[in-house]
């Protein structure tokens, strides 16, 4: 059963993949000009290529902001860490990826008890045009970027009274290894990415010539 707080987080990756995708949706149009001219917004035609590339942008953007959240969710930071340890990233830029993404719940915890706050001193932050709703987050923003600097400096000094980086390599009491699934996975991908390759070499599934 799923918890709330995995629940809260995936609904935010749904709302960051929905409005990316959207942007991409309604910026490229304006952009692509080539194909059978659906409709005229003042001097700019709209295209059905335009609105495909568009849409092929749209999908992208949010199968790369979904593949990355259903990674951090489903994988732990520290074998993240020891992953890349494995493919020999330096132990001390691990331990900074992974400090960096068990900070993310962290601050996501302190703006909302942030805004609760403010909200409890009167602050209305639905209020307004989207100029002075931003205005109003700095009174939220500066209080979060003062907690994340707090906590940034609490991890500092206790990774500093533990000899964090006294010695060139360290261990781990979590192992890893590659099974014959991760192989069989690795593999699949590689093929993936080179049929990819000859695909854009031959031109195939491109909508537009000379962009993405």
């Amino acid at each position: 059963m799923a918890s709330p707080n995995s629940d809260k987080f995936s609904g935010r990756i749904d709302t960051v993949a929905d409005i990316a995708s959207l942007y991409r949706v309604v910026i490229w149009p304006f952009y692509i000009h080539q194909g059978a001219v659906l409709l005229q917004v003042g001097s700019v035609p709209i295209t059905l290529d335009g609105l495909l590339f568009g849409l092929a942008m749209g999908l992208r953007v949010a199968l790369m902001v979904t593949a990355a959240g259903v990674w951090m969710m489903v994988t732990s930071p520290q074998h993240m860490t020891l992953g890349l340890l494995r493919l020999g990233l330096p132990y001390k830029a691990g331990m900074a990826m992974s400090a960096t993404i068990r900070f993310v719940p962290l601050i996501n915890a302190e703006r909302a008890t942030i805004v609760e706050a403010q909200r409890a001193r009167g602050l209305d932050l639905s209020r307004g045009n989207p100029f002075q709703r931003a205005l109003r987050y700095i009174a939220v923003i500066g209080p979060m970027l003062v907690r994340a600097l707090d906590l940034a400096q609490s991890l500092a000094l206790a990774m500093e009274a533990r000899a964090f980086g006294a010695r060139h390599s360290r261990t781990s009491i979590t192992e890893i290894h590659m099974s014959r699934k991760d192989w069989c996975i690795m593999l699949g991908c590689a093929l993936l990415v080179i049929a990819a390759i000859v695909m854009r070499i031959l031109g195939i599934g491109i909508l537009v010539r000379g962009y993405l």
